[in-house]
């Protein structure tokens, strides 16, 4: 009785620990991937520049044109060769030009800011490309107080 009951316990932790009967896996492998490409960069070349006027001249507008002249602003993008970029401009009402403090009678507005090119770039074989961008300045209060007005804007591109 004793030997049939330890040949039991034997049994027993063999099939528990053996495993008994049929087990079906499987596995499979994958791959983590990760690809290097040139970062994106954007750098100034030329500033917007709306000239000189007095007050209440009318509105000035520039077009961003398809090459650098002395009006619009130019921007040398470089990165990964033969991508496409997003151009991203200020929104409408971001952008002011002031002199001194700012404030009544010394701000200026400008708005309608265009690109070329319009929205989206493609750099060429060897990473390079360029943007224009115009914009128009508002008409000029005429009680607007000479002096030198600035303003900053951003451009920004994105793969």
């Amino acid at each position: 009785m004793k030997l049939q009951f330890i040949f039991g316990c034997i049994v027993f932790l063999y099939l528990n620990v053996a495993g008994a009967g049929p087990y079906f896996s499987d596995s499979a492998s994958g791959y983590a991937k990760q690809k290097i490409v040139h970062r994106l960069q954007i750098k100034k070349i030329s500033d917007l520049d709306f000239g000189e006027a007095s007050p209440g001249d009318a509105a000035k507008s520039i077009a961003p044109g398809s090459s650098e002249n002395r009006e619009n602003a130019s921007f040398e993008v470089a990165g990964e060769p033969r991508r496409s970029y997003q151009i991203i401009l200020p929104q409408k009402n971001s952008v002011k030009l002031v002199t001194g403090a700012g404030g009544p009678h010394r701000e200026i507005l400008i708005e309608d800011f265009k690109s070329s090119p319009a929205k989206v770039g493609v750099l060429d074989g060897n990473g390079k490309g360029m943007v224009f961008v115009g914009a128009t300045r508002e008409a000029l209060s005429s009680r607007l107080k000479t002096g030198d007005y600035l303003g900053q804007f951003y451009v920004t591109v994105v793969y």
